[in-house]
């Protein structure tokens, strides 16, 4: 239920449990309504659909977490080894295989394989919120027709027949540094893992970038 909606044990005459529920319902409501009238995905054209609307798993506000594991069905293929799970760190990189605890950067990290698309010392939790971190993997005809042609595009002389199974999507929308101060500034980028079963590919995506960090703002790829 969201921050600052409080129930109380006292009942209003003759209405009981009945008022009681109400009140909790329409605060939930709100609180909902509320959340996704704030977000509003970027309508740059290189950034695949997510948010409101789309299947995305919306990530908890925090700083320096992980979520996961999140599975992979197939497994994603990288650096000669097949990877059935990923997990997702607020500071802007995703791991393979296993957690990496740290805060920023991860890469060079010995033994972890990464992705980072903007790996820095995000934060998400100022209140009320300080950024939105969603993911999902699709199967979606749309979706991987586009993934498919992006490699395609990409690649005409080597992958020119690549076909993609799934498409992993993760994006961090508006999200600031530790210690920012309001107005805060805003990052918004995304990775997009695509793979055909045998092959695999990462696209970086980039909207706005409004800050960077002397001791971070990697991008980087680390196969182990």
């Amino acid at each position: 239920i969201c921050s600052g909606c409080q129930t109380s044990e006292r009942k209003a005459s003759g209405t009981g449990e009945k008022m009681l529920f109400v009140i909790v319902t329409f605060c939930l409501l709100a609180c909902l309504a509320g959340t996704s009238a704030q977000v509003v995905p970027t309508s740059n054209p290189a950034f695949y659909p997510y948010g409101p609307g789309t299947t995305d798993t919306l990530d908890p506000p925090n700083d320096d977490g992980t979520t996961g594991p999140h599975y992979l069905s197939p497994p994603f293929p990288f650096y000669g080894k097949n990877f059935n799970q990923l997990y997702v760190n607020t500071n802007g990189f995703i791991s393979l295989g296993s957690e990496v605890f740290a805060m920023s950067p991860p890469v060079p990290d010995v033994g972890k394989y990464t992705v980072s698309g903007f790996a820095a010392d995000v934060k998400t939790n100022y209140p009320p919120r300080s950024g939105y971190i969603y993911h999902r993997q699709t199967t979606d005809a749309a979706i991987l027709s586009r993934a498919s042609t992006d490699v395609r595009t990409a690649f005409p002389a080597t992958y020119s027949s690549f076909a993609a199974t799934w498409v992993y999507v993760i994006t961090w929308h508006d999200v600031t540094h530790f210690g920012g101060s309001a107005p805060r500034p805003e990052n918004t980028f995304q990775l997009v893992l695509i793979t055909g079963g045998c092959k695999s590919f990462v696209l970086f995506n980039y909207d706005k970038i409004e800050w960077t960090r002397t001791d971070s703002g990697q991008v980087a790829i680390n196969g182990g």
